[in-house]
Formats: structure tokens, sequence, C-alpha cells
């Protein structure tokens, strides 16, 4: 016997930042910064950061808008980054749990049971933690057959 997906399942956050409200937060920390570093800048000991636009980011990435996790960190200049609760090593990563989504949308879609699975296969675009325990901690989590 070969070979064959037989179902696949995505999980992506709800929220949802445009190009608009990125460069907006964008370029207010570049003019916060520029005008905490004029002295150096004007010294000539580091270059003034530059803002973008909208137009710029769809034109060099081909995007629009990207789905994230929590948008009010992200957004916040003083920021950039999302505001997420640290998880222990014994609790499923925050990418594991999406996983658990996943797969159990990918096992109804299929119409199979975790008993029927030989292989999961996990792509993401980003990393909490590294990739095999992200793999195997989601496998230890659902172990297939919770979901089943």
């Amino acid at each position: 016997m070969g070979i064959r997906i037989t179902g696949t399942g995505l999980y992506h956050p709800e929220d949802i930042i445009t190009n608009e409200e990125l460069v907006e937060s964008l370029n207010a920390y570049v003019e916060q910064y520029n005008k905490d570093h004029a002295a150096q800048i004007e010294a000539g000991e580091i270059e003034a950061l530059r803002g973008s636009s909208p137009e710029f980011i769809e034109k060099a990435s081909g995007i629009k808008s990207r789905y994230v996790v929590e948008k009010s960190g992200i957004l916040d200049p003083a920021r950039l980054r999302p505001r997420l609760q640290e998880r222990s090593n014994d609790e499923l990563s925050l990418q594991a749990e999406w996983g658990v989504i996943a797969a159990k949308q990918a096992m109804e879609n299929a119409g199979v049971t975790a008993e029927d699975i030989d292989v999961v296969i996990l792509a993401c675009s980003n990393m909490q933690r590294a990739l095999m325990q992200k793999t195997q901690t989601a496998y230890k989590k659902q172990q297939l057959s919770e979901i089943g």
C-alpha cells in the first residue's frame, strides 16, 4: 500500500492585522526611536530608522493582512510583539494546542479515527518551542486516540 494524505486540517488565530494597522504602529515606533536617539543620529553614530507604507509591504511581500495570536501587543509601538502568557514545559505549547485542533479537523475530513493514522505531518510558520518538542508534545497530549 502506498502513502496517502487522506485528510488535512488548518488552524489560524482569529485576530487579523492589516498593513495599515501594522504601518501605523511601526511608524509610531520609528518616530519615537528617532526622537530618542536624535543625538546619536545627528552625530552619525547610528542611522535613523525609516518608516514604511501599506503599499510597500504589499508590493514587497504580497501580504495585505495577517492572522495574529494577540493583536494589542503587536500594535503597541512600545512592544511590537504579542502578549503571551508563558507556559511551563509540562503544558502544551500554544502551537501544539493549535496542532491538536487541526488534527481533529483532518481526522474528521478524512473520516478516520486515530487508530487509522500511521503518520502525522505538522507544519507551522513560527516556533514557540523547538519543533521536535512541539510535535512530541502534541502527540503526547492528544495521543490521537483521545480524538478518534
